[in-house]
């Protein structure tokens, strides 16, 4: 790496919110992003996280309080805002969906813009284009995950709007995207607090333009701006009894998070079956074809590598010069971020790609720094910038391509669910059972995952936990769940026969053996319920069973044993 280079005499980074052609070119992004994405709002796999956080706003439709009424270790928001769209819009899948079309579109424009200030327009583009294919397709669920991402997006846009002009406003809106982010997940928003904390620090440090970042009436607009929704967030819980409960909770994942959901850096979920026909028998084409599809699985997680050499670089050209322009400060300001919310996936041990996409925003803009050529400058970067932009946008495509070649067009079966219609890559057997032999409203157990189909049934856990993991979730908590079960006995238990044997395995590989041998919510389901019959769905085998007291009626959408 030879300089920070920069395009502009004065040393400023372009400013595209200036120029309505720019406008334009980013609202074509939103519309052509969410248009891109439409196909993938109806598609489940049903095996997702985002089952946990539906269920979590339906207690809350029900009145129920999170922490006090059932645990939750996320911080609120994601709960709070979806119960808000399924009560102003309607409580059906559809409308809990139709917010990732926005985010995308919101994703697309944010990158473009921010991409735009120190890149020529086609790389900008590009950089945009890289999200867009492997961003939500990759995960397109109603999650924490993506709230919370698309607010640090929009907290890194701000926050670049701040060291630009240094006016309070721009503080005012950084602090509270970052608490927000903080309240819709505490690490990605502890490790964006970090990043922006660490980048103002240096540009306001290290060059004279910087200081007015640091001028009081900024300062205190950024301390206002972060402490409302957290004044906001503790005044409610505290009316509703259970602060001591909430702050538990959200340290619990300290506690117990890590020990079983620790990964490898940069591990691809894929079976370990997978895994062995791929290399112990594929030709060496196959391997090679799989090798490139799987190239940006492989890139992201190195990024935060070249982040790291970026705000080192960058930060001592200002310390030396004491003067960058806000290029420079732009350069710092978006490596910090990626850097801060790198070590938020690090500390919390899921260094799994799908953690890595979901912070990508700010890693595919230090890509665009690279594949720009206006401020990272060497000889050999210039002689293979076009094949690696070429390079780029091949893998990412193939990747992208893969993804709708699962879901979108590889969703054939059509499922009528009580949240409206859905669409799965294969036959589902447990939804029509279920709502062949429940009520709505009615309490069933679903064990041990799976609390997707608590919300598409419109059904309901009796205990306090939409999910229990084995190895995550202490004994204390299973204690509870089985006397939950126990004080009020559901007709009905939907088991997933090979979550705990195979499944385990091959997410969460970290899980302590000796943990998976106690399992006291299996043995008394076990001992107070008998099978029914079994139930296909992707991937799984489930055992309807019902309390040994009752009689057993096996429905026409599954099997006998």
């Amino acid at each position: 790496m030879r300089e920070i280079h920069h395009s502009q005499p004065d040393a400023t980074s372009f400013r595209p919110e200036q120029a309505r052609g720019e406008w334009a070119i980013a609202l074509l992004l939103f519309v052509l992003s969410a248009l891109y994405l439409w196909p993938f709002h109806d598609v489940t796999i049903l095996f997702v996280d985002e089952g946990i956080v539906l269920q979590g706003a339906e207690r809350i439709l029900r009145g129920q309080v999170p922490y006090r009424d059932f645990f939750s270790f996320y911080t609120p928001g994601t709960y709070y805002w979806l119960a808000a769209r399924l009560r102003l819009f309607g409580d059906t899948f559809l409308v809990a969906r139709a917010m990732l079309l926005l985010y995308g579109g919101l994703f697309s424009a944010r990158i473009y813009f921010l991409a735009r200030r120190v890149c020529e327009r086609g790389t900008a583009i590009l950089t945009t284009y890289l999200f867009l294919v492997i961003g939500l397709p990759n995960k397109f669920i109603v999650a924490h995950n993506w709230d919370s991402s698309v607010l640090a997006c929009l907290a890194l846009y701000c926050g670049v709007r701040l060291v630009e002009g240094g006016k309070w406003g721009w503080a005012l809106a950084t602090g509270t995207l970052a608490a927000l982010t903080c309240l819709f997940e505490q690490s990605k928003g502890a490790g964006l607090v970090l990043g922006l904390g660490l980048g103002l620090f240096v540009v306001g440090s290290c060059s004279r333009e910087g200081r007015e970042v640091f001028r009081r009436r900024n300062l205190a607009a950024l301390a206002a701006g972060f402490v409302w929704p957290w004044a906001l967030t503790v005044s409610y819980f505290g009316m509703q009894h259970c602060l001591t409960q909430m702050v538990a909770d959200w340290f619990w994942p300290v506690f117990h998070y890590a020990g079983a959901n620790r990964l490898p850096y940069g591990y691809v979920n894929i079976p370990h079956a997978n895994w062995e026909d791929l290399f112990g028998s594929a030709s060496w084409g196959g391997r090679l074809a799989f090798v490139f599809l799987t190239a940006p699985c492989f890139i992201l997680p190195a990024l935060p590598f070249v982040a790291a050499a970026l705000l080192i670089h960058a930060g001592r050209r200002l310390w030396k010069t004491k003067s960058g322009g806000s290029a420079a400060h732009y350069v710092v300001l978006v490596s910090a971020v990626a850097l801060g919310l790198t070590l938020s996936v690090v500390v919390t041990g899921r260094t799994d790609y799908d953690h890595f996409v979901y912070i990508s925003p700010p890693l595919l803009l230090i890509l665009g720094l690279v594949l720009g050529g206006q401020l990272v400058r060497s000889n050999l970067l210039d002689r293979v910038r076009p094949l690696l932009a070429t390079f780029f946008l091949i893998v990412f495509t193939a990747l992208g391509m893969l993804f709708y070649l699962r879901e979108p067009l590889g969703a054939h079966d059509r499922l009528e669910t009580r949240r409206g219609p859905v669409r799965t890559p294969a036959r589902d057997e447990v939804i029509p059972y279920l709502q062949a032999h429940t009520t709505t409203s009615q309490m069933i157990l679903i064990y041990p995952y799976q609390p997707i189909y608590y919300y598409l049934t419109a059904t309901h856990s009796p205990t306090q936990f939409d999910y229990l993991q084995i190895g995550m979730h202490s004994p204390e908590q299973f204690a509870r769940a089985v006397a939950d079960v126990a004080a009020d006995p559901p007709t009905m238990v939907i088991w997933n026969l090979s979550f705990n044997t195979q499944t385990i395995i091959d997410g969460w590989p970290a899980t302590p053996l000796g943990a998976m041998a106690k399992d006291p919510l299996r043995d008394y389901i076990v001992a107070h319920y008998c099978p029914c019959t079994t139930l296909g769905s992707i991937g799984f085998r489930h055992l309807a069973m019902v309390r040994r007291d009752l009689p057993c009626e096996a429905g026409a959408a599954g099997r006998s044993p």
